[in-house]
């Protein structure tokens, strides 16, 4: 546990340790609160598949994830 996030962050750029707080930690946490407001606005139980990182046969839960982006900007 650190009460210093930004100190932590400097030591482990220097030491190339694995900080409390990296990126997938940061990652997962974002995922959970964005499902959670996905499923109050669909008001129903969604299924979520973590390993490819979207819902279960549910088309406009899916499109809740993101929105599409605007040329020509994409994703490879």
């Amino acid at each position: 546990m650190s009460n210093n996030h930004h100190e932590n962050f400097f030591a482990g750029v220097r030491s190339r340790a694995r900080p409390i707080a990296d990126v997938e930690l940061g990652h997962r946490t974002a995922t959970v609160c964005n499902l959670g407001q996905i499923g109050m606005v669909l008001g129903r139980k969604l299924r979520w598949d973590p390993a490819k990182e979207e819902f279960i046969g549910d088309d406009m839960a899916n499109r809740l994830r993101g929105r599409a982006m605007r040329s020509p900007w994409s994703l490879a």
